[in-house]
């Protein structure tokens, strides 16, 4: 506007005097913002206060397929677009944005040097006998049983079961506890699946359909969606899910199946999240 351009043309003395009434309109002011100027261009201008509004554009919600890299660094395994109860609470209002949650994530290979070449224990020693309170013991039904921890309800599930395993005095010597302490592309909700969600992540490595009631059979490891570089090996992959004071669950990649083993055991980890 010509206006702002007169403005150059003032002293600092003009700006440091106080106001005086002038008979002619030599100089004008102008009102932007709350902040008045002053200007020689003769007249008054009035400034449109909705020109200095500005409207936010709400920013879209970023949606993922299966085999997408995830927002933690990791790989998209899961798709529910309907959502399913997850968080430390496992609510309906669990997920980082506050509703539910409708993706499983799955962390990259090498996040984990010792879990994912020595394996590690569920539990210290002092716990290795002992329930974790909160956590309903799972049947070991082995093939897939059809318990309510193995079955859709069990999707979401590990992060409230990896932060009761933890709380009970697990340290990052341990399954849960490493899993809780992971963090990646600053996510920090990683946690040790349940065996829904490890057999969901057997299934989408293999290549075979996803059914969290179905054994992880057939098809070939490493071979799923987006899953040849997931670096997945013939062994066994302990999950937060409880059979007993003594024994839990793990989902074995080599014949998919699921068994139970003593908490003093060392298996392999790899964690997930839901968001």
């Amino acid at each position: 506007m010509a206006c702002f351009a007169c403005l150059s043309n003032l002293s600092k003395s003009h700006l440091s005097r106080r106001p005086m009434s002038v008979k002619k309109a030599s100089y004008a002011t102008i009102f932007i913002a709350g902040v008045f100027l002053f200007s020689a261009c003769g007249g008054v201008t009035t400034a449109d206060p909705a020109a200095s509004e500005t409207t936010a554009t709400p920013t879209p919600t970023p949606t993922y397929a299966v085999g997408d890299a995830g927002p933690g660094g990791g790989i998209i395994y899961y798709v529910d677009n309907a959502g399913f109860s997850c968080g430390a609470s496992y609510s309906a209002t669990g997920s980082p944005t506050g509703g539910k949650c409708e993706y499983l994530e799955v962390a990259p290979s090498g996040w984990n040097a010792t879990a994912e070449t020595a394996g590690l224990i569920w539990a210290v020693s002092a716990n290795q006998a002992a329930d974790v309170s909160g956590i309903a013991n799972d049947v070991s039904g082995i093939a897939n049983d059809l318990s309510i921890y193995n079955n859709a309800l069990g999707i979401g599930l590990g992060y409230k079961n990896s932060d009761l395993i933890v709380a009970q005095g697990n340290d990052t010597t341990t399954a849960a506890g490493a899993a809780r302490a992971y963090t990646n592309n600053a996510k920090t909700d990683w946690y040790l699946p349940t065996t829904a969600e490890l057999n969901l992540l057997c299934q989408w490595n293999r290549g075979v359909a996803q059914d969290v009631e179905v054994a992880c059979t057939g098809g070939i490891i490493n071979t799923g969606t987006g899953a040849s570089g997931s670096g997945f090996v013939d062994n066994a992959y302990w999950s937060s899910s409880e059979v007993g004071a003594e024994v839990t669950l793990f989902q074995s990649f080599i014949d998919g199946l699921q068994y139970d083993y003593y908490k003093y055991g060392a298996d392999y980890v790899r964690p997930v999240r839901a968001f």
